[in-house]
Order: structure tokens, then C-alpha cells, then sequence
């Protein structure tokens, strides 16, 4: 899904990467991933799910893989990005490293997690766009907000369809869901009619798609098992794979 998003921001923005720069985001991401369910698997908790304990069992392998692929990317850090992505990135990189040490010392439900984890996810996404325009930054950001916007949502409706112990936020949030994403589609929707491009009124229709599929689901929850739940609400966000041909 990062790797999506960020190759729909920097279509949508008339930019270009190359192969290799393409794939620095998906295995960061899938890194830092890791690394989070690693280290989530060495508490025992009554809050561990199943992806939890399956990170568990198989830790070597994944771990193994994780130093595999440590390498090449730092290879491909050093000879193919950007200075100014460098710089970008190093300060994302620092708040998720300040997210993971405060989330692994600190009792989840007093940390505002699934905002902490949509924010650092959606401004990672937006930086292989963001680093490459001189101008026209003032008319990305909006939008990437908006994908902040859907990434909380959807870690809120997780969370909520999982049963778990919350911080306050994401309670609230799950309490209002169904109203929070009817303003994500509402404004997105205004967003779209008034948006500069082509291609930033793409992604303000992908947001206003996501967001709606996530009112369905939500309505539909009771009839789905968590899992399925949870596949689904990250399968809404894959909603600019319909938008690519418009997007220019």
C-alpha cells in the first residue's frame, strides 16, 4: 500500500523514479514493519494478535531476511537517492524510531498509536514526491493530509473490529467512525471539484473511494470476522489502482 500511494503521489505530480528508487519505500516500510511486530511478540500480552504470534514463531527467518535485505538498501540509500529525500526521510525515520521505543515502553492504550503510526506512514509515503518538487509542494500537501486522513481511519476501524484496549483518541474516533469518514468523503469530494491538476483530483477521488468503502464496511462488520475485517480495510485503501489512467 506505501508503495502504491507513493507511486500515485508522484505520477499524479508529473514526476518520475526510477526502479530502484521505486523500491526503497515497500522494503523500508516492510522493515520497519517487522520490526514492530518483532518486538510487539516479546510481550506477553493479552492485546497480541494472531499476526502477533506469527511473527513469533517464525522471528529467526524474518530476522535473517530483515539483515538479507539491510544491505542492498543501504546501498541503494547511499548511490540512488536523493539528498533532499535523504534528509526527509531521516527525520520520518527518527520519529518512528522515537514511535517504536515509546510504543514498546509504554502501555499502548496511553499512546495515541494508530495516529502516530498514520502520520509517520503517510508523510513516508509522500517523501520520494515531496523531495522532488521545487514548487507545487503547497498543492501536495493537502492531499497528503488527506491519505494521513484515511490511514488513522483505517487503524481506528481495526482496532475497533478487533476489540482491543484503545487510547482515548482512537476510542472517540471508533465511536464516530461512520461520521469521521462521511467528512473524509465530503471534503474529498470539494477537494476534487476545486483541485489545480488532473492528477491531484485522481487522488482526491481515491480518498473519496476509500473512504467510502470504509462506510460499508463498517456497516457490514458484524457479518465479517476480524480478519476479514482487517484485510479489508487496508484492501479500501488500495483504491489508486482504478485512478492510475486518470491521473494524467
Amino acid at each position: 500500500m506505501a508503495a502504491l500511494w507513493s507511486w500515485f503521489f508522484v505520477y499524479a505530480m508529473h514526476l518520475h523514479l526510477s526502479l530502484i528508487q521505486a523500491l526503497l519505500l515497500p522494503v523500508g516500510t516492510w522493515l520497519l514493519y517487522v520490526a514492530d511486530r518483532i518486538l510487539d511478540g516479546l510481550r506477553s500480552s493479552e492485546l497480541l494478535r494472531e499476526r502477533h504470534h506469527f511473527h513469533a514463531r517464525h522471528r529467526t527467518t524474518f530476522l535473517l531476511v530483515s539483515a538479507f535485505l539491510v544491505i542492498p538498501l543501504a546501498w541503494a540509500v547511499a548511490t540512488h537517492m536523493r539528498p533532499e529525500a535523504v534528509r526527509d526521510d531521516a527525520c520520518i525515520g527518527f520519529f518512528a524510531l522515537l514511535y517504536l521505543f515509546a510504543v514498546h515502553r509504554i502501555a499502548a492504550r496511553r499512546l495515541p498509536k494508530e495516529l502516530a503510526v498514520a502520520l509517520i506512514f503517510a508523510f513516508a509515503t509522500a517523501v520520494p514526491a515531496w523531495s522532488r518538487l521545487h514548487a507545487g509542494k503547497g498543492q501536495l500537501a493537502p492531499a497528503v493530509l488527506f491519505f494521513a486522513l484515511l490511514c488513522w481511519i483505517n487503524c481506528v476501524g481495526i482496532e475497533k473490529w478487533e476489540g482491543g484496549k484503545s487510547h482515548a483518541t482512537t476510542h472517540w474516533a471508533s465511536l464516530h467512525l461512520r461520521a469521521i469518514v462521511t467528512m473524509i468523503a465530503l471534503l474529498s469530494l470539494a477537494a476534487a471539484l476545486l483541485a489545480p491538476s488532473r492528477g491531484l483530483m485522481a487522488v482526491y477521488l481515491a480518498a473519496l473511494l476509500s473512504s467510502g468503502l470504509l462506510f460499508a464496511l463498517d456497516t457490514r462488520s458484524s457479518h465479517l470476522s476480524p480478519l476479514q475485517l482487517r484485510i479489508a480495510a487496508d484492501a479500501a485503501l488500495l483504491t489508486p489502482l482504478a485512478l492510475f489512467p486518470f491521473a494524467r
